[in-house]
């Protein structure tokens, strides 16, 4: 058996960006909810709904 190296390390870092970009923006909308910025928070996390739905779709399909 012979393992992909590049391959294991492009999934690596491809599930290591998505992580701290839903993270980051979990945190945006948290800072912007108990601001004054409503707006910003729906946005930010309008935004962690896409990045799940689009890794689940990922699965799925």
């Amino acid at each position: 058996m012979k393992v992909d190296w590049t391959a294991l390390l492009q999934v690596f870092g491809a599930t290591l960006l998505a992580t701290v970009l839903v993270v980051t923006l979990f945190v945006v909308g948290i800072r912007a909810l108990s601001g004054d910025k409503k707006v910003l928070a729906y946005a930010s996390f309008a935004g962690c709904v896409a990045v799940v739905l689009y890794g689940l779709s990922l699965i799925v399909f």
